[in-house]
């Protein structure tokens, strides 16, 4: 009886975490759709806007994080994560003109190409992994630290072309760890529907953030 019992919850439990891996899944998916109308629309968009609409979007990501426990959450939440990838799309789209007006289009593709097959792998064998990841929360984070403050320095102080090339091979392994381990964790940790719009920010960023290393991989451009 008590192993029948352990079954049973075991299969609520799994249902419930099959729902919400599906609804993190599809606002990802939306998240994605809304950086690409935003990526469209910011081709147009004069570079004096660029400066305030990259201070918009950290506020965005900082609203996320600061409204994540309210009772409103969720329903805050999903606009929030709505707005912060159309805006991350604007911010975007200056970039990737760079890269389509230089003749790397096939490589802007080719990199896109390999970010959806590498988050899709990826995503699956994190979620279907036995072994709990989150062991590797920290030296993640201690690594993006490290990722984010070599590209502020890049910014005054550019990387040589095989500095740039090795800080791009980091920054994708980085990004696909991280890739695999919040599907992991999505699965391992006790989390809510009320936790879907942040669940689905953390993959997008993820996502994000893979492709643009991708790209300077395969464009040898910092």
């Amino acid at each position: 009886m008590n192993e029948t019992y352990r079954s049973a919850e075991h299969a609520v439990t799994g249902a419930t975490k099959a729902e919400i891996m599906q609804k993190v899944l599809n606002w990802f998916v939306i998240s994605l759709v809304m950086a690409t109308l935003g990526t469209v629309i910011g081709r147009g968009i004069p570079w004096a806007f660029y400066i305030p609409l990259v201070v918009l979007e950290f506020a965005l990501l900082i609203a996320m994080i600061f409204v994540r426990k309210s009772k409103s959450a969720s329903k805050i939440g999903y606009g929030l994560l709505l707005a912060f990838a159309f805006v991350t799309g604007l911010v975007l789209a200056p970039t990737l003109q760079f890269y389509l007006d230089a003749g790397a289009g096939n490589a802007v593709l080719m990199a896109f190409a390999t970010a959806t097959v590498t988050f899709t792998v990826l995503g699956f064998v994190g979620a279907k992994m036995k072994t709990d990841l989150s062991f590797m929360a920290k030296g993640l984070f201690a690594a993006l630290l490290i990722v984010v403050v070599i590209s502020l320095i890049s910014i005054f102080f550019p990387l040589s072309s095989l500095m740039s090339t090795i800080f791009a091979g980091a920054g994708t392994l980085l990004f696909s760890l991280y890739i695999l381990f919040d599907f992991n964790q999505i699965m391992k940790r006790d989390v809510t529907m009320q936790d879907v719009p942040v669940l689905a920010l953390s993959l997008y960023l993820d996502f994000l953030n893979l492709f643009l290393f991708l790209l300077r991989l395969f464009t040898g451009r910092s």
